[in-house]
């Protein structure tokens, strides 16, 4: 087709270079903020993790409770278990909702718990009360004390338990607490 003056119109086949480039731009500025508003993993690891805890120790409380036993809470670097005290040392449960669970990869734990203040002001008497069976044939066992303690009348040690990622980017820790010996809370920490 030739126009009046007699040159050819050409029909534009293709992207200019400038077109191509702003395109990616736009892409790559979505996919950052998808990034962003999307959930981490880990994030949704750690969550359940400290969800699925304190349901756990509300659980163990009842379960105390209901058996007037003393349980405890034992966290290690692999996970957490609760313990009870029977025949004269702390033995695992193997009662569903109380057995023990690994922590996922990427979580981090710190606990400060005061269990003194829950077992009373005389720490002779505790260790004395706690204190295994002596067995003079056998060779004592090495038992470490849990961290937390959940005595028969539901009462709970003061104690305050955070949960986070190893990731130093993550934003978000949890937190477990007790602060009267009784009610356990969780909530979101922003960091």
């Amino acid at each position: 087709m030739t126009s009046a003056t007699g040159t050819l119109n050409r029909a534009k086949a293709g992207f200019t270079l400038v077109e191509i480039m702003v395109t990616i731009a736009i892409i790559g500025v979505l996919a950052m903020t998808v990034s962003f508003v999307v959930p981490d993993e880990q994030d949704d690891q750690i969550s359940d993790t400290a969800e699925d805890l304190a349901q756990r120790i509300l659980y163990a409380q009842e379960y105390a409770l209901v058996r007037h036993a003393i349980l405890g809470l034992q966290l290690t670097s692999d996970g957490y278990e609760f313990l009870q005290w029977r025949e004269q040392q702390w033995q695992p449960i193997d009662q569903r909702g109380l057995r023990a669970q690994n922590w996922p990869d990427s979580l981090v734990w710190d606990i400060e718990s005061e269990t003194e203040e829950l077992l009373g002001q005389d720490e002779d008497a505790v260790e004395a009360f706690f204190a295994p069976e002596e067995d003079p044939g056998a060779e004592p066992k090495e038992q470490s004390m849990p961290q937390l303690w959940i005595l028969g009348s539901g009462d709970i040690s003061v104690f305050t338990l955070t949960l986070s990622s190893r990731d130093v980017f993550a934003s978000r820790s949890w937190r477990l607490a007790s602060a009267d010996g009784y009610e356990v809370t969780l909530q979101a920490v922003n960091e």
